[in-house]
């Protein structure tokens, strides 16, 4: 009987090693960088402050995190969750692409305004609204002012 019962208990107390073995590999791989980072990442792809609403005037498009909104100029469409890209839909083709992102204003890393980027200082973020496309710029420039004349503060 005393057999037995040594026997129970050294099956129990392999159990129990592998089990805490089994959890602290699992702790691990998640919490290394990597993992972490690769987790954040997912996360955030998945989220979209933006939200877009279709009024009178056409498109008008929502950050619901930082408080700002903006119409689109007409015939424009978008997609993307975190970081938007702005285009006019033409046969299957895009034209006039915009990327649309923010930033904190202290990790700029030097990005400046020129012809083909516009950014708006927006709180401590800035809002940046960029040309793909630089070769359209003749074309398109003007979508560009017309997105600066319509981002509103919605605090």
């Amino acid at each position: 009987m005393i057999v037995i019962k040594r026997n129970y208990t050294i099956k129990i107390l392999i159990l129990f090693l592998a089990t805490f073995a089994s959890i602290f590999a699992i702790w691990y791989a998640l919490m290394r960088e990597q993992s972490v980072d690769w987790l954040s990442s997912q996360i955030a792809h998945q989220i979209s402050p933006y939200t877009i609403t279709e009024n009178e005037d056409g498109f008008f498009i929502d950050n619901m995190l930082l408080g700002y909104g903006f119409s689109l100029p007409e015939g424009f469409r978008t997609n993307g969750a975190k970081n938007l890209v702005l285009f006019i839909d033409e046969a299957g083709q895009k034209k006039c692409e915009i990327k649309h992102f923010y930033i904190n204003a202290d990790k700029d890393n030097g990005l400046a305004a020129s012809e083909t980027t516009l950014i708006i200082p927006f709180h401590q973020q800035k809002l940046v609204f960029e040309l793909v496309n630089k070769t359209d710029q003749d074309v398109c420039i003007e979508y560009l002012d017309e997105i600066s004349r319509s981002v509103i503060n919605n605090e």
